[in-house]
């Protein structure tokens, strides 16, 4: 009877071990898109978009609540912040502690500019624990900008360019990622290009200006499955629980 149980144990510690937690990552090139500016300039597409990314960082339904972990502009203004809350979201406005804990509470964490006590290794664990983070750089409030986000995004296979390219305007934007469902435009002004880095197949690049990269995504969510292997030792630990069962029975 140990044994069987000792082997129903073990089949589920393999089924979990095989179900890694992913998360997503969104990164655009620019702080503008959603300022006021950005609503101003494409009214319906930008609140189509606040909507729609409300909607994505909220990888497993429900209830939707963000933390937004920066002072800057670009997602602190008054436009963004009715687009979230219309979309059903709680938000929370702070800078202050940045550990796997209080990141744990949010379905979502937006940064930009200022970095505050934000720490790479943390917001790392946090996404691949299952969580959404939105970055947007272009802002020029931190010396070095591209490589303060890039030592964490180069583990989700994307980058930020070195230095500003200079790209500005209200700009089509069209793809099938659910992030531009609905979408036709956004306001952009100079940022730092996004770019794949890498070979991770999760990474993608949903938005550009010719060659330039507007919006990047990572996105590992559809890989939480049990995996075949999974599911057959699944029928082990079953099969086990069978056995188990009827020897009470005969007993």
């Amino acid at each position: 009877m140990n044994t069987i149980l000792k082997t129903i144990a073990l089949t589920g510690a393999l089924i979990v071990s095989q179900q890694a937690a992913a998360g997503r990552l969104i990164m655009n090139h620019d702080e503008w898109t959603l300022s006021n500016t950005g609503f101003g300039a494409a009214p319906a597409s930008t609140l189509q978009f606040a909507q729609n990314l409300a909607g994505y960082m909220n990888v497993n339904g429900g209830a939707c609540n963000l933390l937004v972990y920066s002072n800057n502009f670009g997602l602190t203004q008054g436009s963004f912040q009715n687009a979230l809350t219309g979309a059903g979201c709680s938000v929370t406005y702070s800078t202050g502690a940045f550990d796997l804990p209080t990141l744990s509470g949010y379905d979502g964490v937006l940064l930009g500019g200022n970095q505050f006590s934000y720490s790479a290794a943390v917001l790392t664990a946090y996404v691949n624990n299952g969580g959404a983070a939105y970055i947007a750089a272009g802002t020029g409030s931190i010396v070095g900008e591209d490589a303060a986000w890039d030592s964490f995004s180069h583990g989700f296979g994307l980058d930020f360019g070195p230095s500003y390219n200079g790209i500005g305007g209200t700009l089509p934007v069209a793809g099938s990622h659910p992030l531009l469902s609905n979408v036709t435009q956004l306001y952009f002004n100079n940022g730092n290009t996004v770019s794949l880095f890498g070979a991770n197949p999760n990474a993608q690049i949903i938005a550009v200006s010719g060659q330039q990269g507007l919006l990047g995504v990572f996105d590992d969510t559809t890989n939480n499955a049990p995996e075949p292997t999974s599911l057959g030792l699944l029928g082990l630990g079953l099969a086990a629980c069978g056995a188990l069962r009827r020897r009470r029975q005969q007993g």
